[in-house]
């Protein structure tokens, strides 16, 4: 079996085919990707850190998977490069490409054909002058009586040369004006065909453009359902997490609150309500009412409850408040059990004895690592 010729097709740095275009001439293939290279229409995908894929038409929705890391680019971001082909005969390549780009060097080139010399053999004319022309010059004896401009047939010569030259003059100009106003019409209908070109051209490319950004609107709006989703899971998981901990107990109410936080923020939450409430059962009250204050907490209000600590007006009062400053503390740095003794100890731990300080540290480090080992396996 032979090979019929080589074909030239584009890849890009995956050595993913483009099946659009196949091109018989490798110049006509570099061609192609400066054009691709130089517009901004598609889309380019990046996946990972070696792995792009370029998408001329938009990035299809089923492409997208909300569990892997994306970047999206407008534009051609790929390397891509020719690769030879070799086609046998029995293969036809219009099975698997859109369009075979056929060479320049394959047309026929029409060149006009060089006249060729004719041999003609020139007779010289006899050059003698009839007596009538010797009479004409000889001044001296010139006669208008006898002279031939009296002649009829000098007449009929003139006013047949005067005929033949105005008629020429009239066709010369007629033929001049007809080829002025043939090319008058013509410039004057390519400039209307290519008016009409460039209003279809503009008409067509508003619409490109519209539905290029309406296919970027879809994306965009299903990329952020599927981040709002995935926080939503995470945020039900971390939920489901703190419920199993706090089953029973008063706090368990407060989980859907504390669900919302950033998950360090809420393991501090839990652990802390732990050392210092044992989640709720021991807690200030004002007027033998719950002052939902689970974490000792002590920040100056109206209402007060026994002990000096803060009567909160709810429970998702009491969250978004202790929350709040836990949050501060943590972007300051304050971020582990041992670090966030201040809690119980203020500026100094120096009133305290080191078995407190120590026993404080280890039962909260006991349930926000319980948290935060959950937070690493997910």
């Amino acid at each position: 079996m032979k090979i019929k010729k080589n074909y030239y097709c584009i890849v890009d740095e995956n050595n993913k085919p483009d099946f659009r275009f196949l091109f018989e001439s490798e110049e006509d293939a570099r061609k192609k990707i400066n054009k691709i290279k130089n517009s901004t229409r598609g889309q380019t995908i990046l996946l990972g850190k070696n792995k792009k894929d370029f998408f001329v038409d938009g990035i299809r929705k089923d492409f997208v998977n909300p569990n892997k890391k994306l970047h999206i680019k407008r534009g051609c971001w790929s390397k891509l490069r020719i690769k030879k082909l070799s086609l046998l005969e029995n293969v036809s390549p219009e099975n698997f490409f859109e369009l075979v780009v056929k060479s320049k060097e394959n047309k026929f080139a029409y060149e006009k054909q060089e006249a060729r010399e004719l041999n003609v053999s020139v007779k010289k004319p006899d050059l003698r002058f009839p007596d009538y022309w010797k009479n004409f010059f000889d001044v001296k004896n010139f006669s208008w009586e006898n002279s031939f401009l009296r002649s009829k047939g000098f007449a009929f010569g003139v006013m047949l040369m005067f005929f033949l030259t105005a008629s020429s003059v009239l066709m010369i100009q007629k033929n001049a004006s007809e080829e002025v106003a043939y090319k008058i019409a013509k410039a004057q209908s390519e400039a209307i065909k290519k008016t009409a070109q460039v209003k279809q051209a503009k008409v067509l490319g508003e619409a490109e453009e519209n539905n290029a950004a309406e296919k970027e609107a879809e994306l965009n709006n299903f990329v952020l359902n599927t981040l709002k989703r995935f926080e939503e899971v995470k945020q039900e998981e971390l939920e489901g997490e703190i419920n199993k901990m706090v089953a029973g107990t008063p706090m368990e109410k407060m989980t859907p609150y504390i669900a919302q936080k950033d998950r360090r923020v809420a393991a501090f939450i839990v652990a802390i309500a732990k050392k210092e409430s044992n989640w709720g059962k021991r807690v200030p009250v004002l007027n033998g009412q719950d002052c939902y204050n689970y974490w000792g907490y002590r920040g100056i209000r109206e209402r007060m409850g026994t002990g000096g600590h803060t009567c909160f007006d709810s429970r998702k009062d009491a969250v978004d408040t202790v929350a709040g400053r836990l949050k501060d503390l943590v972007e300051a740095d304050i971020d582990t059990p041992e670090e966030m003794v201040i809690w119980k100890c203020g500026s100094t731990c120096e009133g305290h004895s080191d078995y407190s300080v120590r026993k404080w540290i280890n039962d909260v480090e006991m349930y926000f690592e319980k948290l935060e080992d959950n937070k690493n396996k997910a």
